[in-house]
């Protein structure tokens, strides 16, 4: 897709995370009304509201583009795909945390090609696109190169969907614990590639990722400077570590022992 092409869906995805953003923070009342899709997976009545409204923007100004949606699956076959997630991090929109994102992706012949995520109840918007940076609220942002590891935080997720893969990831925290300061775990895997980006935390890692939980910030992420390790390539479990290029060294040691 030529450069034209994708700047015009950048743009138009910035404004649809807007929009989308804005739906959300007056919809809130929605987070009562939700269903289990698996353990400890959950779908409220503003994710599918939100990603209806999403797609529907989408296919008004570009009908013919496939989209990849976290509660509708795939729409349309071609070359290129919108990767959306209405609200990453829904278990925090149910409990009213603040770190629910509106995730939207997109990806090309040559791979992921921009991301928009937005925080909507922090007036925070991440964006980037291949080779032109990244950003929040229009300001240039790069991952930390310099906080020393032993004063930096780390988001790591335990599995809390996969109880099964619990003592050996607690095994890895331990040998984490070792070498940042502190950890986090925010509950959602766009914001906290974005909080990589933006050298709020040196390191992140999760099990257990679908690609809409990550295609945007990872771009957001590379953009920023970051490096990212993927361990699985099946797009329905992604295993991921990210982290400032500095870091990824040590992280990796982290997880491999």
């Amino acid at each position: 897709m030529d450069k034209g092409q994708l700047e015009a869906r950048f743009e138009e995805a910035k404004a649809i995370a807007s929009k989308a953003s804005l739906f959300l923070l007056s919809h809130e009342d929605l987070r009562s009304e939700i269903d289990e899709k698996g353990e400890n997976d959950y779908v409220t009545s503003a994710d599918r509201e939100c990603e209806r409204m999403i797609i529907s923007a989408i296919k008004a100004r570009f009908p013919e583009d496939p989209v990849l949606g976290e509660e509708s699956g795939r729409s349309g076959h071609g070359s290129v795909r919108w990767i959306i997630d209405p609200i990453d991090g829904t278990v925090d929109f149910m409990a009213s945390f603040p770190n629910y994102t509106v995730s939207i992706g997109f990806e090309d012949e040559d791979g992921l090609a921009f991301g928009v995520v937005s925080i909507p109840r922090q007036g925070e918007v991440f964006s980037a696109m291949r080779g032109c940076g990244a950003f929040l609220n229009g300001r240039r942002i790069s991952t930390d190169e310099k906080t020393p590891l032993g004063e930096s935080l780390a988001i790591l997720v335990p599995p809390h969907r996969h109880h099964e893969h619990l003592k050996p990831y607690l095994q890895r925290m331990e040998r984490f614990y070792s070498v940042v300061s502190d950890m986090r775990s925010i509950g959602s895997a766009a914001a906290s590639l974005c909080y990589v980006a933006c050298g709020r935390v040196s390191m992140y890692y999760e099990l257990g990722l679908h690609i809409y939980d990550l295609a945007a910030g990872a771009v957001i992420l590379t953009e920023a400077g970051g490096r990212i390790t993927f361990f699985t390539q099946d797009e329905s479990w992604l295993d991921i570590a990210a982290s400032s290029a500095s870091a990824h060294a040590a992280m990796l040691e982290c997880i491999n022992g």
